[in-house]
């Protein structure tokens, strides 16, 4: 079942509970595709598979296509009732980014930028995965604008493993013709010799 928890109305406690959950899918999910033993994927002192924030314009728009671009913005919200892109380029031109061979993805909460009316415009989010878009997950986005945050953790976190194609879409609430400022809380799980300090 998938749902959002509202983010206050939730422990400070509760909310690491589902990060580190997250956190512990996605490095078990990647050492299950790597054949990596799972206690040396979880292991907190010498980890074979790290896990790090997920950077929107390195992780998931293509070089080629995102300069400009500084963070999470939707394809615009044209027509109201309609589901668009999460992932956009700087054209902007709707993305279905593929997870590479070296990492997991797992995504666990939602937070709506810009804590205005005009962040209301947003009402549903649908995780497919694949050409076919088929559903993972989804979640009712309008249950956060009821709090002091427009944020929420999801009631389990969606995972895309090496491979697969990632297609996340909101539906519009209302016709903007602007994009979203949409931010999944997202963690990237990648093999320890991969990341550059």
């Amino acid at each position: 079942m998938s749902y959002i928890i509202q983010a206050d109305r939730i422990a400070l406690a509760n909310q690491e509970r589902y990060r580190a959950g997250a956190e512990r899918m996605a490095r078990i999910r990647l050492a299950n595709k790597l054949a990596v033993p799972q206690a040396q994927a979880l292991d907190t002192r010498n980890p074979a598979v790290i896990v790090r924030d997920a950077d929107y314009v390195a992780d998931f728009v293509p070089v080629a296509t995102s300069a400009g671009l500084t963070g999470w913005l939707s394809i615009p919200l044209a027509v109201a009732g309609n589901f668009y892109s999460i992932f956009a380029d700087n054209v902007p031109a709707a993305l279905t980014p593929q997870v590479p061979n070296n990492q997991a993805w797992v995504f666990y909460g939602v937070e709506v930028l810009l804590a205005t009316a005009a962040a209301e415009d947003v009402s549903f989010i649908h995780f497919g995965v694949g050409h076919a878009n088929n559903r993972r997950a989804q979640f009712d986005i309008e249950g956060v604008y009821g709090g002091m945050t427009a944020a929420g953790y999801f009631s389990q976190p969606v995972y895309y493993d090496p491979q697969e194609i990632c297609n996340v879409q909101i539906r519009a609430r209302n016709a903007t013709g602007a994009g979203a400022r949409v931010r999944l809380l997202t963690f990237v799980a990648e093999p320890i010799q991969q990341t550059v300090i």
